[in-house]
């Protein structure tokens, strides 16, 4: 009988018919149960444990609270450090204005083309005191640079520590504010470098903003440093802005440098492209000149460098990646790369690391 069935569905053209006829009968599967809720015992509901579970926390996380709850001490601890030196010296109680002190904590790991690495902790603050009398400020800083050649100014950061000069110190002064005009903002500062050897300075600074046109701004600032045993110093710089869309920004800066003890000029022109993106990254290239009149003209230096910076935990902590490449005179003008790693805390209430 089976033979002839499967030969009949075979005929008709259903070869599915014709192996169901030959596969064993299966049972179908029994429906699921039911559950009524009304059924339930009373006790069903009850529950004597905790409600909620207590997180557990690994080292990981307590290591990051410690920092954070550090960052906010320190950052309180700044800016008080701030308003008891001005309240001390103005003799008042209460000082309704805020102050621009910070302090920096951090560390960078720097490789080179010829396959030296090497890392290196660094730390900078800077405290500025607003006093009562709101012309005057008390600057002290721990890196002013005015006494670096441009070279090491442009390209702080990137540079191998062989190549660095020690020009940087720390700084105290007395800021005196005084406006020019409706249009240009002075400054003069009486001060001493906190190094030795000591050394007494005098610093004036003027500068202003021009709009040419609805697109471009131009900003002028002009200084003036003389130091005991350095002499004087000038600094002429240029800066053109302006707006590439949205997001991107455009700046070319001209600057010269007067070096009176060495009679001539340090020139540098800089052309930076740079955004941002949703408030937390920021990214900058830039390609720059250098030159020099300390015998004659001469191009010293040219360079270009890429600077990625990331906001990695609320505005406090950052992390940057700057590639670089070099070609300057004393090395044939052959390039010299150089990749930087930095991670940097910035204990401030001010604001935001710029």
């Amino acid at each position: 009988m089976r033979v002839l069935t499967g030969a009949t569905c075979l005929v008709l053209g259903t070869p599915g018919a014709a192996w169901a006829a030959y596969a064993p009968r299966t049972d179908p599967d029994p429906p699921p149960p039911h559950v009524d809720i009304d059924e339930l015992p009373p006790d069903f509901f009850d529950w004597d444990g905790p409600r909620y579970l207590e997180p557990k926390d690994g080292w990981t996380d307590s290591v990051g609270h410690w920092v954070v709850r550090r960052r906010r001490i320190h950052s309180r601890q700044v800016e008080a450090l701030g308003q008891g030196i001005d309240q001390t010296l103005s003799g008042q109680t209460y000082v309704d204005q805020d102050n621009e002190s910070y302090l920096r904590l951090g560390a960078f790991n720097r490789y080179t083309e010829d396959g030296r690495m090497g890392f290196e902790p660094e730390a900078r603050f800077k405290l500025d005191v607003p006093t009562s009398e709101e012309k005057f400020r008390i600057i002290v800083e721990s890196d002013a640079n005015d006494l670096a050649p441009l070279s090491e100014q442009q390209q702080r950061g990137t540079l191998a520590p062989e190549q660095e000069d020690d020009n940087s110190f720390t700084a105290a002064a007395l800021r005196y504010l005084s406006p020019l005009s409706e249009r240009w903002n002075a400054s003069t500062d009486l001060g001493a470098r906190l190094h030795f050897p000591v050394q007494v300075f005098a610093r004036a600074q003027a500068w202003s903003d021009w709009y040419p046109t609805d697109e471009w701004r131009l900003r002028v600032d002009q200084r003036l440093f003389w130091y005991s045993q350095d002499g004087w110093i000038s600094r002429t710089w240029l800066g053109f802005h302006r707006d590439l869309g949205p997001h991107w920004r455009f700046r070319a800066s001209s600057e010269a440098r007067w070096v009176h003890r060495k009679r001539g000029f340090e020139m540098a022109q800089i052309f930076r492209v740079q955004r941002r993106f949703r408030n937390r990254h920021f990214l900058r290239f830039r390609f720059g000149v250098l030159g020099e009149t300390f015998d004659n003209w001469a191009r010293t230096e040219y360079f270009t460098d890429m600077l990625y910076r990331k906001r990695l935990h609320d505005d406090w902590l950052y992390g940057e990646i700057i590639p670089s490449l070099r070609y300057r005179r004393e090395e044939d003008f052959q390039p010299e790369a150089t990749l930087t790693f930095r991670i940097e805390m910035f204990f401030s209430t001010s604001g935001e690391l710029q």
